[in-house]
């Protein structure tokens, strides 16, 4: 290649903005080398990780003492929390300090959510789409043996996010109702006396629901079918990405030849 066509060849490619730019290296940047020299992916950030072990930490210790209290009915029940938890008390001493746990993450979860929007101007990848409509119908084929074509998922899997919302969902009714029985005589000031009874119903069978979905789905789904740990590590592995997470993995690799191949150093300084 002559000098004059490696000069017309850098000429042609197109200029790209500062914001571009940061948007590209962000994208780029989840492309790692592991330890072995093998290419590996971020998939989740320290705090994003420290949000996890938090949540599960509040979540498991919600759960225990509000089921324990659900059937304290129960004679083994009744004589764990007398002899083996502390008494009742007790057990709701650390229901209501898991709560407060739980909210914090919360509120700390919504300001991530905010900066990443309008402060790092990025698109929520959480937020449902006409897409997830077609690959949810697509994954249940697949499931049943229908097709053997799985869908084309980006950052996140139609499941992943059918999970977080049932969480926030979830989270939300959990935190008014505990709210209302926590503060009884303030709830009646504002709302009927009814309000409180009907609370705990829905409260205690939320519990419940959001913990056989835990037990049975997010465990069965994460921890045995996908073996995913990079909730823990951080990390997924090239072949993961491409069988979990196609187009996000193109993506990454397009970001990395957009920068590779645009003179971005010269373009700063012209």
């Amino acid at each position: 290649m002559t000098k004059g066509m490696i000069a017309k060849e850098q000429t042609n490619v197109p200029k790209l903005s500062k914001a571009t730019i940061i948007a590209l290296k962000r994208t780029s940047s989840r492309m790692q080398k592991g330890p072995d020299g093998e290419r590996v992916f971020i998939r989740f950030s320290l705090s994003q990780r420290w949000e996890h072990q938090i949540l599960i930490f509040s979540f498991t210790l919600l759960a225990i003492t509000g089921l324990v209290q659900r059937y304290s009915d129960q004679p083994f029940i009744s004589g764990l929390i007398n002899y083996g938890m502390g008494g009742i008390e007790t057990v709701r001493l650390f229901h209501h300090i898991a709560a407060i746990i739980f909210f914090l993450e919360g509120i700390f979860h919504l300001w991530q959510i905010l900066v990443m929007l309008f402060v790092n101007r990025e698109s929520s990848n959480m937020l449902p789409s006409l897409k997830d409509v077609s690959d949810l119908l697509q994954m249940i084929s697949f499931n049943l043996g229908k097709t053997n074509k799985r869908p084309q998922f980006d950052r996140y899997t139609v499941e992943e996010k059918i999970e977080y919302w049932a969480l926030i969902w979830g989270s939300i009714i959990m935190m008014i109702t505990g709210i209302i029985q926590w503060f009884p005589i303030q709830t009646t000031r504002i709302f009927p006396g009814i309000a409180v009874p009907i609370s705990r119903v829905i409260h205690s069978w939320e519990a419940v629901l959001a913990t056989l979905s835990i037990l049975i789905w997010h465990m069965y789904h994460a921890v045995i079918k996908e073996k995913n740990k990079s909730i823990f590590t951080g990390m997924m592995s090239e072949k993961l990405m491409k069988e979990e997470h196609p187009l996000e993995y193109k993506r990454i690799l397009r970001a990395n030849e957009i920068l590779s191949n645009a003179n971005i150093e010269t373009q700063k300084e012209s």
